[in-house]
């Protein structure tokens, strides 16, 4: 990132004034598991593994540390990675993804001693927006949000150097005490966010209404053709919803961009402009501050989380004197 001429927020231009370190990055999801060498924003070099060849986490570690040494990390000293579920304030996963046969509680002091270096766990929408911040579409905002559509709904804001993550993708938009027809959740619950606005819960509203069963991918491409009106009625109803927790979240911290990420964001400038359109409508935004020229798609795609997750490690480094 050296030597840029842009616009950059005080965080940016902090990161940018201290010594640049080299540290490892790591993304575990529900498909893939990824390393990378990373360097002040550059990846350099990185490999990606299927989840589904590991049955237990002993596996998983062993072969974690395996490719990271294949990196050539030599004398570096630390690494972060990000997992898909919520983590407690000592660092532990609070529970188990379901769809991950095996839990992560044990996985970070494991990998630490087995490669000699110190890592640190973080959720994936923290290391997702970190990454965004700092490298890609909120580098030149103090407030940062992101709105991760993937299989689930991940959200996370970054407010100055500070990150913080919810499982807001789990609030209620339709109150089941009311609405006895209100969405089944992954988490048990009924009527979330996730049920109504997740790649997920797209999918399922579309297969309820014709009785076909699409990819994620053919159902993007459904969408992006706008030849299927059942998709895209199905597609805006649901951008309606996603367009609503867009306007909540906002009301945590005033201002700054809100940027859109995950698989879904692949839809591109469609998704982006639907959702500006449900932002525009009377009465959906308070306060708008023009929020609706705020939301932004994701500019780093798959590697948002693994440039987040490296600076999360260098904060956490510094903070314990492994690193200056």
């Amino acid at each position: 990132m050296s030597g840029m001429e842009v616009t950059v927020s005080r965080r940016v231009s902090n990161y940018l004034a201290r010594p640049a370190t080299t540290s490892i990055a790591g993304d575990i999801g529900g498909t893939n598991v990824r390393f990378a060498k990373s360097r002040q924003g550059q990846l350099l070099g990185g490999i990606s593994l299927p989840m589904n060849q590991f049955r237990t986490q002993a596996d998983l570690v062993a072969r974690a540390a395996l490719e990271i040494e294949k990196l050539g990390v030599g004398e570096v000293k630390l690494g972060g990675i990000g997992f898909p579920c919520p983590f407690d304030a000592d660092g532990e996963p609070l529970f188990t993804p379901p769809n991950i046969a095996y839990g992560f509680t044990g996985f970070i002091k494991s990998l630490t001693e087995r490669t000699q270096r110190q890592f640190y766990g973080f959720n994936d929408a923290q290391a997702a927006v970190m990454g965004e911040a700092m490298f890609g579409a909120g580098m030149d905002s103090d407030i940062v949000f992101w709105h991760g559509l993937g299989t689930g709904y991940g959200l996370a804001l970054v407010n100055g150097e500070q990150v913080f993550a919810s499982e807001a993708g789990h609030t209620k938009l339709v109150n089941p005490l009311l609405d006895p027809g209100a969405r089944k959740c992954g988490c048990d619950g009924n009527g979330c966010a996730e049920a109504y606005v997740s790649g997920k819960a797209l999918s399922e509203q579309y297969f309820e209404r014709t009785g076909i069963r699409l990819t994620g991918e053919a159902l993007g491409n459904a969408l992006g053709n706008r030849q299927d009106p059942i998709a895209t009625e199905v597609f805006r109803k649901a951008m309606s919803y996603f367009a609503m927790n867009i306007s909540n979240a906002s009301l945590s911290a005033l201002g700054g961009v809100h940027v859109i990420g995950g698989g879904v964001a692949r839809m591109g400038d469609y998704l982006l402009e639907t959702v500006r359109e449900m932002l525009r409508h009377d009465g959906m935004v308070s306060w708008s501050y023009g929020l609706a020229k705020h939301v932004k798609l994701f500019a780093l795609g798959d590697n948002s989380g693994l440039m987040g997750a490296a600076v999360l490690a260098e904060q956490k480094g510094r903070d314990a004197g492994i690193i200056i």
